[in-house]
Formats: C-alpha cells, sequence, structure tokens
C-alpha cells in the first residue's frame, strides 16, 4: 500500500494529498529526489522508506528529455539497471538527455552517443524511440513488454493445490501464458494450419499467402521493416498500388537505433503512416506481416514502453488520415516491400519513386 502511494506521488499530482504532500516536503523538486528532512511526519516517514523500492523499478519513457539528467535518472530500457553505467563527468552527468537528441529532428545524436557511452549504455539508448508528438517525460514502472502480467506465485500455488486432473492445471498454465496453439499464435510463429484469424474484425485480416488488390478506389500500401545490427540501423520500406495491381508509388529510407524486430516494424508503420499523411492520400489499406504490431494497431493496445509509445504514434496519424485500414498477411506476400526495405537500408537518405517503379522493384510485382 505504501508503495502505491509513492507512486501516485510519482505519477499524479493533482489529488488534494499530492499537492499537499508536494507543498510540504517537495515544492522544488520531485518525490525521487527528495530526502526525509526535518521533522518530517509518520506518513512521510512510512512513505520514504518505500519509496527505494518504487524507484528502483521504475524508468522514464523519454520525451524531450529536457527535464531528464543523463548520470542521475533512470531513463534505459534495461529492467535490471535503468541508469548509465559509463564513467562520466559531472558536466556530462548532469546535462539533459536532450543534448543527446539532434535538435527539430526527433532522433538520436548518433556520433554522440557512440563517442560518449560504452556500448552496453549506447545500445540501449539506441532502443528508445523518440515520439513527435510527445514533450513531457513520462515516468513508467519497469519497462513491460507487453501487457499479459503473470499470475503470482501464490495463486499458482492455489491452482497447482486443486483436486482437478493434471491436464486441466496445465491447460490453464498455458492460457495464462498464452501459449495454447491456438490460430494467433500460430501466425505468430509461422506455423502453417487452415483456418481464419479470429484476432479482428478489421477487413483485410486473412493471412493470405499472395498479394490481392484492394477494394476499387482503395489503395493498398505495403510496409516491412529490416534490420542491420552490425551497422546498428534499420530501414523500412512502403509499396502502394491501386485496386488493379498497378504501381502508384514506393518510399524507402534507413534510420539509426538498435531496435529489436517487434519494434523496428511498428517504427515503420509509424514512419509510412507519416509518409501517407505527408503525399495527402486516403483510403489506403496498410499491410503488414508482422502479426503483433497488426494486432496491436487493431486491439487498442496499450504499454508504458517504447513500443507503446510508437503505437500511440501511429494512432493519432491515422486520425489525421481519412479512411486507413490495417490488414495482415503472410510475408510471401509482402515481397515487394520486404524488397523495398532491404534496399532502404543502402541508402543515404530518403528515397521515393512514384508512377513509374524501380529497377530492383520490378521482379517482386
Amino acid at each position: 500500500m505504501l508503495g502505491k502511494q509513492v507512486w501516485k506521488l510519482l505519477t499524479n499530482l493533482k489529488s488534494l494529498i499530492g499537492q499537499i504532500f508536494k507543498a510540504r516536503y517537495f515544492p522544488r523538486t520531485s518525490i525521487v529526489e527528495v530526502d526525509l528532512g526535518h521533522n518530517p511526519s509518520f506518513v512521510w516517514r512510512s512513505l520514504m522508506a518505500a519509496k527505494h523500492i518504487i524507484v528502483r523499478g521504475s524508468r522514464i519513457q523519454v520525451g524531450s528529455g529536457q527535464n531528464t539528467l543523463i548520470g542521475s535518472d533512470p531513463w534505459l530500457p534495461d529492467a535490471a539497471n535503468g541508469f548509465i553505467s559509463t564513467s562520466l563527468n559531472e558536466i556530462l552527468a548532469t546535462a539533459p538527455v536532450s543534448s543527446l537528441i539532434v535538435p527539430g529532428q526527433r532522433r538520436w545524436d548518433y556520433d554522440a552517443v557512440a563517442d560518449l557511452f560504452d556500448t552496453r549504455d549506447r545500445n540501449l539508448i539506441l532502443q528508445i524511440p523518440l515520439s513527435s508528438r510527445r514533450d513531457k517525460n513520462v515516468c513508467c514502472y519497469r519497462m513491460l513488454n507487453n501487457c499479459v502480467i503473470a499470475p503470482s506465485s501464490g495463486v499458482w500455488r492455489k491452482v497447482w493445490n486443486l483436486e482437478v486432473p493434471s491436464k486441466v492445471k496445465i491447460f490453464l498454465w498455458r492460457a495464462a501464458m498464452n501459449v495454447l496453439p491456438i490460430t494467433d499464435n500460430l501466425i505468430r510463429k509461422r506455423v502453417e494450419h487452415s483456418g481464419v484469424i479470429n484476432a479482428t474484425s478489421i477487413q483485410g485480416c486473412h493471412g493470405a499467402i499472395c498479394w490481392t488488390p484492394p477494394h476499387p478506389g482503395w489503395l493498398k500500401c505495403n510496409v516491412d521493416a529490416a534490420i542491420f545490427s552490425a551497422q546498428g540501423k534499420v530501414s523500412y520500406g512502403g509499396v502502394i498500388r491501386n485496386s488493379d495491381g498497378i504501381f502508384v508509388t514506393a518510399c524507402c529510407t534507413c534510420v539509426l537505433g538498435s531496435y529489436g524486430a517487434r519494434d523496428a516494424e511498428a517504427l515503420g508503420v509509424r514512419e509510412i503512416l507519416s509518409w501517407i499523411k505527408q503525399r495527402q492520400l486516403s483510403c489506403v489499406v496498410v499491410e503488414m506481416d508482422c502479426f503483433q504490431v497488426f494486432k496491436a494497431l487493431t486491439e487498442n493496445y496499450s504499454c508504458p514502453n517504447g513500443y507503446g509509445l510508437i503505437l500511440d504514434d501511429c494512432r493519432a496519424l491515422v486520425k489525421s488520415i481519412r479512411d486507413i485500414e490495417f490488414s495482415f498477411v503472410r510475408r510471401s506476400a509482402n515481397t515487394t516491400a520486404h524488397v523495398a526495405a532491404r534496399v532502404g537500408g543502402s541508402l543515404s537518405g530518403f528515397g521515393e519513386w512514384s508512377h513509374v517503379p524501380p529497377p530492383w522493384l520490378l521482379t517482386s510485382l
């Protein structure tokens, strides 16, 4: 209970009790930085005793980075240790995280990050996506990778002590861990099966193995991402065709960062949606072969980490574009976007083609 109260003081100071504590104990700072102080009340002493548990498990989700200090705040996406491990001088340690971001571009200054930090810190920093919408830093408890929270050990003890057949207990455990061989999981693991995806009612969700045209009057944009771990970058590509299967436009480029597969795919969708908005297109089916991202976007998945931040950006872009649908297909039906993403890794800037497809894309159209 004490931990919950500390968490409320850390994330929400709009309540009456939050405003009272802030005015009394930390008027010019946050509860993270404040100490016990002089003549504290019993309640404040109790909260301070529990504070270290919450602070140790909390991470700052970087917005503009102006109010987050490089050396003293837990802002790295590492569940074990969210602090910088590189030995820094006092000036750099007390500098804001915004000093590592290219002004006006919302991307990391790769050269500065590579020069100043060790391998561990550099890789973690480049895993953090930066939003063009969010300016405020947000504190979140740990860096959850998904929204599935396993039941506590006490719950499982009760389950295992139930007088029911063992197969029932095992079934409950597999259901809680989301490892049952249902359609969603089979598709995510790319296991061949027969059946219909039951994750969403969005049109176009059929997991096709070959490309199919959109409805008349609509466009279809296939999107994919590629990871180049050795170069520390990811690339994405998008290819748009009309309802007759005729090439309309395509783009591809690469961005610096050490993202995982899921985050890279989500980042690719975000950048393609931004591109669609810039071209003022509407009635577009955005098709991808990453079922995890597709399901998250169509089921309003939310999570307090960098992945959730990318998804929020995607939803904001969808609201600003007229008539956008998401569709999932197998990798074999997304070949054009895959080729474009791979080519994007070799480009030094943003590549775009309209009306006439580039030669390297002809064989996959």
